[in-house]
């Protein structure tokens, strides 16, 4: 192989190698995606109802974005479970229609059915 191919064949498996790496990286955005959005929604609240202590949400947030960036799909179902019910019993004092709000918004970006995530029904059962 003269060195002219040797150099094309350098580049294309450079370029191979980086087009690989940046689809993987784009792929674990993808899957952190609804996590961040469900964090920046909890920001939001943070601001607007300052006398909430959000930071146990905030905490389990944390838990279920590492444990997408590990692949560990059952502390994703484990902790968003845990996540719903303490928004659901108004946990820590949470402020009522902050979280109705936050629950309302998780519900629609988060892959439920994907994780096997369980929602409890509202007071009196109905959703």
């Amino acid at each position: 192989m003269n060195k002219k191919m040797k150099s094309k064949l350098s580049v294309m498996v450079m370029a191979a190698c980086a087009l690989c790496l940046l689809t993987a990286g784009l792929a674990l955005g993808q899957n952190n995606s609804w996590v961040d959005e469900i964090t920046n929604s909890l920001t939001f609240y943070k601001t607007a109802y300052p006398t909430t202590n959000f930071d146990p949400y905030v905490q389990k947030l944390d838990q279920v974005k590492s444990a997408l960036a590990q692949g560990d799909q059952r502390t994703v179902r484990v902790e968003m479970s845990k996540w719903f019910k303490m928004l659901r019993n108004r946990d820590h004092g949470i402020n009522d229609v902050a979280a109705d709000e936050l629950l309302n918004f998780a519900t629609m970006v988060t892959p439920i059915q994907e994780y096997g995530i369980s929602v409890p029904p509202p007071p009196g059962g109905v959703q």
